[in-house]
């Protein structure tokens, strides 16, 4: 694969425009998407007046490419996104794209002023527009129309911001990574070991894709989820939840070939229900009863949380009622037992015969089947047949018990 890709090669324009606009709905700020250069990758989207009309002419089209490529530079370098002025005076964020050490460009947004900050410096910043050769008089009465904001805002959009960008990257990647795919099953297919060679390659990906599964679904609940907390609650609370994303942001980055702890994988089980919790207004309980040493039982990364996923998605979201899911840990003839149960829906003996097979795969069968179809080669791939989603016990209205069955590492009862 040649290094020389741009953010345009790897990740679809329309993909990058929806992700845009659903940022701007959440912030109410103007965004637009710009390669390393400054130059727009997507339409500007809840641009200003101003900022339109600043555009409108090629100078001030050539000022605005020059301060985009100059604030998303600073981001690149610092490897976190960056607030400052642009060349017009206006409050404008960068988070950097940055994929296999290769800056590909930046998600800005603004186009606001700073309360108790911007006020005293209008007039200065009504200097740095007038040499432009477009109507001032029309430009100065958007001006007078821009509006103020609180430093918090500004600080919230800043991280929900490197969130957006995140994903962006984890798009790049997985495209990357299937491109790759292509080109060496064509050289594969010509030799002895291509069956064992293959089966590894399509297994990452298929991980790739498990973890990206968060996204955008996920992902944009969670960012709309934080901006009602930031309106409606104290900050502890919007704290907490940003806390339980980047935590669980972090570790779906992790190398995807390790294996982790069984107490990594509830620790990461906490932090997804947390925010989902918080999503429901705790209409979720989660209960954990573990009869062994967690930090010794070791299992492929991912593999408990698209169990839950599922149970929330089938067995939570078509009710109002309470749910209440629950993971019971036991040793058993030397193996790990982990039933993970839920008071949901349930489900008919159709459905549960069909998450194993093609026809579970539906369009609005979310992570049924894929998610739990990935769960099971993984554990199978890493430890053999024997293991993995042993059992799926589901009745309608009642509620239902997925048995998760691993080797016995050196687990220790308590």
């Amino acid at each position: 694969m040649v290094n020389a890709f741009t953010l345009r090669s790897i990740v679809n324009v329309e993909t990058l425009q929806e992700i845009q606009e659903r940022f701007s709905d959440v912030t109410g700020l103007g965004v637009i998407i710009a390669d390393d250069h400054g130059v727009p990758v997507t339409s500007p989207t809840n641009f200003t007046n101003f900022c339109k009309h600043m555009r409108s002419s090629q100078e001030g089209m050539r000022c605005c490419v020059w301060s985009d490529k100059k604030v998303g530079l600073i981001a690149a370098k610092q490897a976190k996104p960056s607030i400052h002025y642009c060349h017009s005076g206006l409050v404008d964020i960068a988070a950097p794209i940055v994929l296999n050490d290769k800056h590909l460009g930046s998600v800005l947004c603004g186009q606001v002023l700073l309360e108790d900050q911007d006020e005293k410096q209008l007039d200065k910043i009504r200097e740095k527009t007038k040499h432009l050769p477009i109507d001032q008089e029309l430009l100065q009465l958007y001006f007078e129309k821009i509006e103020f904001t609180s430093q918090k805002k500004i600080e919230a959009s800043t991280e929900m911001l490197q969130l957006v960008a995140n994903y962006i990257v984890k798009l790049g990647a997985n495209n990357l990574v299937q491109e790759e795919l292509n080109e060496k099953n064509q050289k594969l297919m010509e030799e002895i070991k291509v069956r064992s060679r293959l089966e590894k390659l399509l297994q990452e990906t298929q991980l790739k894709v498990l973890q990206s599964q968060i996204n955008p679904h996920f992902l944009f609940n969670t960012l709309n989820t934080i901006s009602r907390l930031a309106y409606l609650e104290n900050a502890e609370q919007t704290q907490n939840v940003t806390y339980s994303l980047a935590k669980i942001m972090r570790y779906s980055l992790r190398n995807i070939d390790q294996l982790v702890s069984l107490r990594e994988e509830l620790d990461y089980t906490r932090n997804y229900l947390n925010i989902q919790q918080s999503r429901f207004r705790n209409q979720i309980h989660y209960e954990e009863i573990i009869d062994f040493d967690t930090e010794a039982i070791k299992m492929p990364i991912l593999s408990i949380q698209p169990i839950i996923e599922n149970a929330i998605i089938h067995g939570f979201e078509p009710q109002d009622s309470r749910v209440v899911i629950n993971i019971h840990g036991f040793l058993v003839d030397n193996h790990v037992v982990l039933e993970i149960s839920d008071t949901g829906v349930g489900m008919t003996e159709e459905k549960v015969a069909s998450i194993f097979s093609h026809s579970g795969v539906g369009k609005n069968s979310h992570t049924t089947g894929i998610g739990m179809n990935n769960v099971q080669k993984r554990i199978q791939y890493y430890f053999g047949e024997e293991y993995g989603i042993t059992a799926i016990e589901s009745q309608p209205e009642v509620g239902t018990t997925v048995r998760l069955v691993l080797p016995n590492s050196g687990g220790v009862l308590y």
